[in-house]
């Protein structure tokens, strides 16, 4: 959807200008090359989780509006050409199909924002935390143990030590993997925690980690991990 989005905005604005067709050409070239670099800034990980098909197709949506506008803009540059030519043709066929799926995907857009709190979420990956070293084992991972609406979700991992070795020491071992992994863990109070951002164009929503030092009382809605298993938690709120 995003390729043939792509293809009706250049298209629609090198088909449908009155400026010329060298007009036509060369802002249409602005077009694909401002498309392509929205699309490699926004999925350039530069160390942090990748942001989602979301963050440059709303990048590519505002493009579209920009092309939209700037045919209208042409169009009412050019007022003595108001007769209903082939020219009037071309504009009509070029600024009917880009304005629906500017309207379309802008008001679904607004729509799925409408109904959550206003933030970019991204669903917590397994590559966050994986692969593990040798000497840790995942025992489960649940990508959304735990959330609300809106997207939010808690992503649980429990790991554990392959050579029997005791719980403080399997927690040692995933801090030093998970700051290895970018996450700047801190202690505080009993755990380690740390955020880190997420990468992108638009603003999502950091993830946050964390982990106990000590075991964790076993609930009935989660029933107890073996003694020497640690339970890491992301969330994206």
């Amino acid at each position: 959807m995003a390729a043939l989005f792509g293809v009706i905005v250049v298209s629609a604005w090198a088909w449908g200008t009155r400026s010329g067709r060298g007009v036509g050409v060369v802002v249409g070239a602005g077009f694909i090359v401002v498309l392509a670099t929205l699309f490699a800034v926004s999925q350039w990980p530069r160390g942090l989780p990748v942001a989602p098909w979301l963050d440059w197709f709303v990048m590519w949506l505002l493009v579209g509006a920009v092309c939209l506008a700037a045919l209208v803009t042409d169009r009412v540059w050019h007022t003595s050409m108001v007769e209903w030519n082939w020219l009037t043709v071309r504009w009509v066929a070029s600024v009917v199909p880009l304005a629906g799926v500017v309207l379309l995907c802008g008001g679904g857009l607004c729509i799925a924002q409408i109904d959550g709190d206003g933030k970019f979420r991204v669903l917590v990956s397994d590559d966050e935390i994986l692969p593990l070293p040798t000497s840790l084992r995942l025992l489960s991972a649940d990508p959304c143990a735990s959330g609300g609406s809106s997207g939010n979700c808690t992503a649980e991992f429990v790991v554990t030590a392959t050579d029997g070795a005791s719980r403080e020491t399997t927690v040692i071992r995933l801090v030093a993997h998970l700051r290895e992994r970018g996450w700047p863990l801190q202690p505080e109070n009993g755990s380690y925690s740390g955020s880190r951002e997420i990468s992108g164009l638009l603003h999502w929503s950091p993830h946050r980690i964390w982990l106990y030092t000590e075991p964790e009382p076993a609930t009935v809605l989660q029933p107890a991990t073996p003694h020497d298993a640690v339970n890491v938690y992301i969330d994206n709120l």
